[in-house]
This record gives structure tokens, sequence and C-alpha cells, in this order.
């Protein structure tokens, strides 16, 4: 049976678990707190995020064929998308990258020291289409942008290793889209109509790029969620 880990039990997350399993595989959903979703998950409650805490989670499982890092911050109640650079803060950057970044670092640093040559996994980690420096017309968003930026530069660095080390392994990093979660809430007021996916709707088009595009020879790309590829 094809398995899967999935970090991160958000909007996004909890729908791709739900149509991994649907389709047969197994799935290891690692979150925060406890989600409502199939008995058929293997579900599991992570402390926090720290580096520590999720080597600490993935030790005791088997690699698997896939794995998906969907969690990542935008805004909280202590921090919101900056409109200047007067704005920026030690804080802000900080919580950025540890959201946006860590996790990730943490699954790739994990899997290279457990990963054989002839292993194949596909990897992806959620980031975003304003991660691009060559597409960034607008500015603002700068903890955001910065952070999501050193993301998709740390997926593309490590799919340079891991093609002389694992050359059957893949990985990426991908857009998905504005979605209907927490995250994007604040901001779906200025969206065309249509522009909004559902969480199901999303993870549909996720698990398409997942499992038909991301592949050796694209390994280290930024993905759109229709499956073309952005600019760094």
């Amino acid at each position: 049976m094809a398995s899967i880990w999935i970090l991160g039990g958000g909007s996004i997350g909890s729908a791709v678990a739900k149509q991994k399993s649907d389709s047969g595989y197994a799935v290891t959903l690692i979150s925060r707190r406890s989600r409502p979703v199939s008995e058929q998950l293997d579900q599991r409650v992570i402390v926090s995020w720290d580096w520590s805490d999720v080597i600490e989670q993935l030790e005791s499982l088997p690699i698997p064929d896939q794995v998906l890092v969907t969690n990542g911050v935008l805004w909280s109640d202590k921090m919101q998308p900056e409109k200047r650079t007067q704005a920026l803060s030690q804080e802000s950057l900080l919580n950025s990258f540890s959201a946006n970044v860590l996790v990730t670092a943490a699954c790739l640093q994990h899997l290279s020291g457990r990963l054989k040559r002839d292993s194949h996994v596909t990897f992806m980690s959620i980031s975003a289409k304003v991660g691009s420096i060559s597409d960034n017309r607008l500015g603002g968003w700068h903890a955001y942008r910065v952070s999501k930026a050193a993301l998709n530069m740390l997926v593309k660095t490590t799919a340079i290793e891991w093609q002389r080390r694992f050359p059957q392994c893949a990985l990426a990093s991908y857009h998905p889209g504005t979605t209907d979660s927490d995250l994007s809430k604040p901001f779906q007021q200025r969206l065309a109509e249509g522009q909004l996916k559902t969480a199901e709707e999303a993870a549909i088009c996720l698990v398409d790029v997942l499992d038909n595009h991301v592949t050796p020879e694209t390994s280290g790309s930024l993905f759109n969620w229709n499956g073309s590829r952005l600019p760094f």
C-alpha cells in the first residue's frame, strides 16, 4: 500500500488526507490538534512545530512514498502582513520563518539521513506565488514573502543534492491558489468571483500535481496549482 506523511492538519492538509485515504493510501496526518477525520487515518498530535518535536514524530515512522508539508502562517492576532518596511519586526520575521520554513527544513534534514540511493520519495511543501522574487510587482507582505522565498530556495537546493544522492526522489514547492481557509479569510473580499477554491477543490489540484508533475526531471520546481511552473 502506498503511503504519505502530511504535516499540518488545516483546511488543505485535512482535505488532502481524506482524498489520499479514499484512494487507498496509508495516511499519517500530523497536526497540532485532533481533527475530525476518518478512523482509517493515522492521526498524530504534535506538541509543537519545534525542530526537535518534528524529528521525534518522524523517527518512529517508516519512510513513505510521499511527503506533504502544509503548515504555514501569514497572519495571527499578534502579526499582520506588512504594508511598509517600517512595520517589520524581529518577531514577525522569526515567526514567519519558524512556521513557513523550519518544518520543511526539519523534514528534509531527517529524510536526508534515512533515504537510500534507490529510495523513491516525492516531497512537496506548500509555498506561495508571492514568494517568487521575479514575480513581485506589488511589494508588501515582507515577512511572508521573504520566508516563502527562503522555502523555495531550500527545496531547490535540496533537490540539487538529492539528484546526486537519491536520483529517483523528487521535490517541489507548490502554490495552491487562494483557498477558503483561516489563512486567507481576511483577504477574500478582494478576490474576483470564482478565484476562491474550497479546500476540496484545492486538494484535487494539489494531488494531481503531486502525483503527476513532481518527478526527478522537474525536481526543485515551484509549481502553480494548475501544474504549470512558476518563476523563482
